[in-house]
């Protein structure tokens, strides 16, 4: 069921960039959430080359400074109310064309590579699904390139998840896009 999600979102993705696509789970009582611990399991314990450690970094520490200091979670390593788990997911797709050159009939082909990437951010209750964000980094590559595009994408996937520590209510605040 949880891969035919991640297929579902995958795919809306693909269709229709950039957008955040988020879920959150009407029966969670984020009352009870103030800890967190972040894991990334596709990662485990495999040796990275030095660019993916510092990219992973900055990740986790942009996913650390919207939950700690936006929304007053603990991180906890230790019987954590929440665990907050993130993947990196990257495809390269082959575009190909059939253009018919129409004074001499003959056919040309065009071949272009594209290169796909979501974000997808959860946070799981017990290995139950609270509250998922993704955000399709596809047309940040086609736009102007910066260090800023991998804060800006999970600043816009967490204005989907507005709850404070300890609150059941969402904060207005927490869903704008401007940080505070």
């Amino acid at each position: 069921m949880k891969n035919g999600l991640f297929i579902l979102i995958i795919s809306f993705l693909i269709s229709c960039s950039p957008n955040v696509v988020t879920f959150t789970n009407p029966k969670a009582r984020f009352q009870n959430f103030s800890s967190y611990r972040i894991v990334n399991v596709k990662i485990g314990k495999r040796k990275l080359p030095p660019e993916a450690t510092e990219l992973l970094g900055d990740i986790e520490s942009r996913i650390k400074m919207e939950m700690e200091e936006r929304r007053n979670y603990v991180s906890s390593n230790i019987d954590p109310d929440l665990i907050l788990r993130y993947e990196l997911v990257s495809n390269t797709r082959t575009d190909q064309s059939n253009t018919r050159n129409s004074i001499f009939f003959d056919p040309s082909f065009n071949t272009r590579v594209v290169y796909e990437s979501v974000i997808l951010i959860e946070l799981l209750e017990n290995k139950r699904l609270v509250w998922q964000g993704s955000y399709d980094l596809t047309q940040s590559r086609r736009e102007a390139r910066n260090e800023n595009t991998i804060n800006k994408a999970i600043s816009l996937i967490f204005t989907t998840y507005p709850y404070k520590a300890g609150e059941a209510r969402p904060d207005p605040t927490l869903t704008s896009k401007k940080k505070k």
